[in-house]
């Protein structure tokens, strides 16, 4: 067989594969997610924002992106939204999958494509866009902010909405991150934090100071959410 031939054989698999991980993973996640006997706490803190005509970004763990997209829809429908996915080759199965999710990507890290990327997600906020970001990915340290999602924050002169959730019923994988999976017919407490705002009385916020209080809050919701589901399964 010449060389030609196997890699338009390995080129054709990869397509398939490419094509059928992402279909099958949004499947998968549709299904937990309607079998999930789900909590959402502050939804009003969104809501008002939302009614107000405006737009947030969501800040979430780079451990908790699995159920995110799902219940993004199942909470606000048919809003537009953007997330930002690295440009690993792992990225690309994220990409093909939020295509199920309705959601548009913009390809990039702090490794990688950082200041780009970070141009391009200003410029579709600014369009309207709900904004998803892990402000400890892709890399970590694992629970760590990073200064990406305040600068993001302060120059498209959005909210930050922290969010989090833990599930009754998971799998914890032995990665950097220590990704959850949720699996079928368990609880799920979702939490929205109190809106960050990154200027106050037209006053920009110090970036520290404003990295500092979206972790603080990411923290706080997501031990809150913990303990609600462990509450719940006693």
């Amino acid at each position: 067989m010449s060389d030609n031939n196997s890699s338009r054989k390995v080129s054709l698999k990869n397509k398939i594969v490419l094509a059928l991980i992402p279909l099958l993973a949004w499947l998968l996640i549709k299904f937990i997610g309607i079998t999930q006997k789900l909590e959402v706490r502050n939804l009003k803190a969104v809501e008002d924002i939302f009614n107000q005509k405006g737009n947030v970004i969501f800040a979430f763990w780079h451990n908790r992106f699995m159920l995110i997209p799902y219940l993004y829809r199942r909470l606000f429908g048919d809003r537009e939204s953007v997330t930002l996915i690295s440009q690993s080759r792992d990225g690309e199965y994220l990409v093909q999958g939020l295509k199920y999710f309705r959601t548009d990507v913009v390809r990039g890290s702090s490794s990688r494509g950082g200041s780009e990327a970070l141009k391009k997600l200003v410029n579709e906020i600014r369009e309207g866009k709900d904004c998803a970001i892990t402000p400890d990915g892709p890399r970590g340290p694992r629970y760590v902010v990073q200064g990406g999602t305040a600068t993001l924050a302060i120059l498209s002169k959005t909210p930050i909405i922290p969010v989090s959730y833990s599930s009754s019923r998971k799998k914890i994988l032995n990665s950097w991150d220590r990704t959850i999976i949720t699996l079928p017919f368990g609880k799920t407490v979702l939490i929205f934090g109190d809106p960050i705002y990154p200027y106050i009385d037209g006053r920009k916020t110090d970036m520290e100071k404003l990295r500092r209080r979206i972790e603080d809050e990411m923290i706080k919701i997501t031990e809150q959410s913990k303990q609600l589901v462990e509450a719940a399964i006693k």
